[in-house]
């Protein structure tokens, strides 16, 4: 029986991420199709939307044969490729089918896209849709959460977007934190709970509790409000699924974020927290337009955590009562998974674009950062003790001392001294009450404008003071300064020796903070942290 597996996007979601489609020689988008310019045109599909995982299909689906229909208008000579060559091929000048079976694939071929070449110019390339054929075919009903707060432009025009895109292969959640959405803000069929601001992980938790409510469903899928998706990677991922293999039903697919600002690049694929505390991200930073990068980013990972940004899994941890960790923000997603065990899957074509988190960096973050993380390594690093507990509170802390950072210095402090309060206050605490007093230690950023008409010193890329590099590096760092121009996120602590002002710069939002260096504010946190 043949089921629709994924339809291959012909128009680019976003400017900049064409190479993630399709490679082509003389082909434009008219239309929603695409058309060729000249006889002999080439495109490839070869790409992260455009190849199917082959590896993954044989290891994990019972997926035998494919089936690719092309609605085409002129002469077209089409190839099944792989990366080691050329699989199946066939012609067409009108819309036409070209089938496979996986046992006819050499073994070892991870990537498996289409290849067309015009006879003329003129043809039109209208429609691409690729079918699967298995055994043990299930039907997926899946709830699509959505986690919002005070973001409502965007988290409309997401469901709005997938309303339209996907029909009822979703049934859509809305999980309102910031309580400023209605119903009539959405579609019929779409589900709208709110209450007060419980940070991400009760965000999430509260769209698990609507979503048991609903009858049949199969699959949770958890997304940020604020991502940007191709609702080809919705799709791919949820018919990936119906094909699974009965002993391999428990698994979940984690989505990989791309950069907003970089949208060929990749943040990362999935991750592996170890049992000493250390995470890793893997496909960090790859160019997932080169296919290099794009074979590299196939391969099967050990993976134990998947971002929630993009997160498809079985509903049956949510039915039987497994709830995200108050943690409000950060790691919950990480902690959540180690707890279920989950088996987690990554795979091309499915991912989303995220803004990069360095964006949203504050001291607030610090905080959940430090506290969240400590409390994870307190329930899953074996031999997890205080005092190694202290000893990474206490390097965090004397980084952000050293770096003038006063008020992101404390709040580790009140990370660590929260986190020793153990998990019963964790439960207990209102976490919107705490999240109000944590922001308040938040900088207020200035524009550049700002900065130079109140110090007389404009914020440049170029100028900001390098990292100490060899012998003449530290010199100049111990040279007297009246101020120093600083990356936020990539400074080092002796840029800032001798300095009596800061000024650090978030430069791809042409913003920042000045802070004065205060012996009498270190010295008091300092204290604080070794009374806790």
């Amino acid at each position: 029986m043949l089921e629709l597996f994924f339809e291959l996007p012909l128009t680019p979601r976003l400017a900049g991420t064409r190479e993630l489609y399709y490679r082509e020689n003389d082909f434009v988008v008219s239309n929603g199709a695409l058309e060729s310019v000249r006889g002999e045109a080439k495109i490839s599909f070869d790409t992260f939307f455009g190849a199917v995982s082959l590896e993954k299909l044989r290891r994990y689906t019972t997926i035998c044969r494919l089936l690719y229909r092309f609605e085409v208008n002129g002469s077209f000579n089409i190839l099944l490729c792989t990366e080691d060559g050329t699989a199946a091929s066939g012609y067409l000048e009108q819309t036409g089918e070209i089938g496979i079976c996986l046992s006819d694939i050499p073994g070892n071929s991870k990537l498996l896209y289409p290849v067309l070449q015009a006879k003329k110019t003129g043809g039109r390339i209208s429609r691409i849709q690729v079918f699967a054929e298995g055994e043990g075919f299930r039907p997926v009903n899946c709830a699509l959460i959505f986690c919002t707060f005070l973001r409502e432009k965007s988290v409309v025009k997401n469901v709005d977007y997938l309303y339209d895109t996907l029909g009822s292969q979703c049934r859509i959640i809305v999980s309102d934190n910031g309580g400023t959405l209605k119903e009539d803000s959405f579609r019929e069929g779409v589900t709208l709970v709110g209450g007060e601001n419980v940070g991400g992980s009760g965000g999430f938790g509260r769209g698990m509790d609507a979503a048991c409510k609903i009858k049949d469903i199969t699959h949770l899928l958890l997304m940020d409000d604020d991502v940007e998706i191709d609702s080809s990677a919705v799709q791919r991922a949820l018919n990936f699924v119906k094909f699974l293999r009965p002993e391999e039903r428990d698994l979940s697919l984690a989505g990989s974020m791309l950069y907003l600002d970089k949208p060929t690049r990749q943040f990362a694929a999935g991750g592996y927290f170890s049992q000493d505390g250390i995470q890793r991200d893997y496909g960090h930073f790859l160019d997932l337009s080169n296919p290099a990068d794009l074979l590299k980013n196939q391969d099967i990972f050990e993976i134990n955590y998947g971002g929630w940004w993009c997160m498809l899994m079985p509903a049956e941890y949510a039915k039987k009562g497994e709830r995200p960790m108050p943690f409000f923000l950060k790691y919950d997603d990480v902690e959540y998974a180690l707890r279920c065990r989950q088996r987690i899957l990554t795979m091309n074509g499915v991912g989303v674009w995220h803004e990069k988190f360095e964006s949203k960096y504050n001291s607030a973050a610090e905080y959940y950062n430090i506290r969240n993380y400590l409390y994870l390594c307190s329930l899953y690093v074996k031999g997890f003790t205080g005092q190694k507990a202290r000893y990474i509170a206490r390097q965090r802390l004397l980084r952000k001392l050293f770096c003038q950072q006063y008020q992101m210095a404390e709040a580790v402090l009140w990370g660590y001294q929260d986190y020793k309060k153990g998990m019963n206050y964790l439960k207990k605490t209102d976490p919107a009450k705490r999240n109000m007093e944590v922001i308040t230690l938040n900088y207020t950023l200035t524009s550049y404008e700002e900065i130079v008409e109140k110090w007389g010193i404009q914020p440049a890329k170029g100028r900001f003071y390098p990292p100490p590099a060899g012998k003449r590096g530290y010199l100049r760092a111990l040279m007297p300064k009246r101020i120093v121009l600083t990356d936020e996120f990539y400074d080092h602590p002796v840029q800032y020796l001798t300095a009596r002002y800061a000024v650090h710069c978030d430069h791809d939002k042409n913003q920042g903070y000045v802070t004065k260096g205060r012996f009498g504010r270190f010295l008091w946190i300092l204290t604080e942290f070794y009374k806790s």
